[in-house]
């Protein structure tokens, strides 16, 4: 079964992997296709979800020195044909015109053989960009693109903490998203809250709600707090302060964090009979964080499993 089949049966479980493409001294991508040999190796996942990440002015000084990588659409097609398994790969749109974007795309779908994607917009909406927005490349992905040349399968992004998300998540769907990837949670409040307010609108305007796939990454020390925070992740004060704590390392700590994030929304879901569809992504943030990534990905997913096994909303 395909990604896009299994995203859009609500009650099956969806679990992704993110990673970077390989730093380009590292070597060959294809010897980077033996770390996710290793992970499924290890676990069951259903996608490999692949990250573009911009430099942005507005973010400040990065607190970790950014590193050539390979390109995610080669990353993907390797992964695809080496490892077989679907990569969804990450487009940040709005640095490119939108002609040239949609060539780009083109490109990736006829030459790299990837059709799922995650389109991705700026840092912010008060600076301007030389490209499209992400609601307009979804509307032409959809209603030019996947009517006269292919079909390509659009998730966007979606920031719990941003006022009024629930709006952005139906606007996205309107325009072509099928599903949306969180930033990583180190909290269940904004992420609760957009979720219910996601299933009222949804009920008020009778349409659907799409996927949502919810984020975790464990940590092991304060460089990489540090690196998700210019990355946008909201960390609470008292959250920082356990993850910085004692007894036990700050990876164990971490995966307690996600442990109860992950419980305290799917009760929510559950105790309130919403119907709104999750899955899981997990991501390593640094190469050396990556078997306490499959350690965490094994945690969470057993959890995540048992809840869809039990749900009855979305029969």
């Amino acid at each position: 079964m395909r990604i896009r089949d299994k995203i859009k049966k609500p009650q099956r479980p969806f679990v992704a992997y993110e990673i970077l493409p390989p730093r380009e001294k590292d070597g060959t991508l294809n010897s980077y296709a033996e770390t996710i040999s290793s992970l499924l190796s290890q676990t069951h996942i259903d996608a490999i979800n692949i990250p573009e990440v911009h430099d942005e002015i507005g973010r400040g000084d990065r607190p970790i020195s950014n590193q050539d990588r390979g390109e995610p659409r080669k990353f993907g097609m390797l992964l695809q044909d080496i490892v077989g398994i679907e990569a969804i790969v990450n487009r940040v749109v709005v640095h490119m015109p939108f002609n040239k974007q949609m060539k780009w795309l083109e490109d990736t779908y006829a030459k790299y053989e990837i059709d799922n994607m995650i389109i991705v917009g700026g840092e912010s909406s008060k600076q301007k960009y030389p490209g499209p927005t992400v609601n307009d490349t979804l509307y032409a992905i959809s209603n030019e693109f996947n009517n006269n040349i292919g079909s390509i399968f659009c998730g966007g992004i979606c920031i719990p903490s941003r006022d009024k998300e629930s709006k952005n998540l139906i606007k996205k769907s309107k325009s072509g998203a099928e599903f949306f990837t969180t930033q990583v949670l180190c909290d269940s409040d904004n992420i609760i809250k957009m979720i219910k307010n996601y299933q009222n609108r949804c009920n008020a305007i009778g349409t659907f709600p799409r996927r949502i796939l919810l984020s975790f990454a464990p940590v092991s020390n304060q460089k990489n707090i540090d690196f998700l925070k210019w990355l946008g992740v909201e960390i609470p004060g008292d959250t920082e302060k356990y993850l910085n704590g004692r007894p036990g390392s700050m990876t164990e700590r971490s995966l307690d964090v996600a442990i109860e994030v992950l419980n305290e929304i799917l009760d929510y879901i559950s105790n309130n009979n919403l119907k709104v569809p999750v899955g899981l992504n997990v991501e390593h943030i640094m190469s050396y964080n990556f078997q306490s990534s499959v350690e965490m990905l094994q945690e969470l997913a057993k959890i995540y499993r048992e809840f869809c096994i039990k749900s009855q909303q979305y029969g």
